[in-house]
């Protein structure tokens, strides 16, 4: 059983995981992070010990989480100390063998969801993918995933790695072009909102379809008079017509691929 955690990391991933994982009843031991003032933020909102100095990570915790950026990992794995711990990384873009060569027991623990400090993530909706060196080590991230979510699945860490493209895709480059309609938009005096009910109809959509199934536009429609309308307002605007553009070849690709 997993009772005592500690956490490497104190930045987004794992203040919502501290968060939700004390809220069913996980005991947090301690809170590591190269800076003393998020070290302190996070242990004080767990109830928990800080410390600074990787060197001085309590040695008695059932699991050591560590949520550190992907170019920090390796080294402040080979910097842990504690011989024969049970430790996770929550990288959706890095595998297993990056605990290879260490005296340790491993796995994954990666929350699929764009997570922040300040927003409370609804973990119980939140799918958490979990992988692990034997079935032993898997069952017990499996029980203890299913402590604060419905979701939990083994996935292993070539399809971790092609989910977290696949996530870059759905969420960062949607959100990116967002921020490029919101742009659009205010440069007319215009609110956002107003794609609200479209933006949300779309999600609607591909809950229930493929994707490509419910694509509409003038892409899809190989409508070429109207594109080429909307590449000449965006005359001005270069790098958002490159865009628009290359995602239209694509869309037109794509639908002759599945015709």
């Amino acid at each position: 059983m997993i009772k005592t955690i500690v956490f490497i990391g104190a930045g987004n991933v794992a203040t919502q995981l501290g968060l939700a994982f004390k809220e069913a009843g996980f005991e947090i031991l301690q809170v590591y992070s190269r800076t003393g003032k998020s070290a302190t933020l996070l242990s004080n909102k767990l109830n928990c010990f800080a410390t600074t100095d990787i060197k001085k990570i309590v040695t008695h915790a059932d699991l050591y989480i560590f949520s550190v950026k992907d170019s920090a990992l390796s080294k402040i794995l080979r910097d842990f100390e504690v011989d024969n711990a049970f430790a996770v990384h929550t990288s959706g873009s890095i595998g297993l063998e990056v605990f290879r060569g260490l005296k340790l027991r491993y796995g994954v623990f990666y929350p699929l969801q764009t997570l922040s400090k300040s927003v409370r993530a609804d973990f119980e909706k939140i799918p958490v993918c979990v992988e692990a060196q034997d079935v032993k080590h898997l069952n017990l991230l499996m029980r203890m995933g299913k402590k604060i979510t419905r979701n939990v699945t083994h996935v292993n860490s070539q399809q971790r790695a092609v989910m977290h493209v696949a996530a870059v895709f759905a969420c960062n480059f949607t959100n990116h072009l967002y921020a490029i309609a919101d742009d659009l938009m205010e440069k007319e005096n215009l609110s956002f909102d107003l794609l609200f009910p479209l933006i949300e109809e779309t999600l609607r959509k591909v809950k229930n379809h493929k994707p490509y199934e419910v694509q509409t536009g003038p892409a899809v429609r190989n409508d070429k008079e109207i594109m080429q309308k909307h590449l000449q307002q965006l005359a001005s605007l270069p790098a958002y017509q490159k865009i628009y553009n290359f995602i239209s070849k694509s869309i037109i690709e794509t639908k002759k691929r599945n015709s």
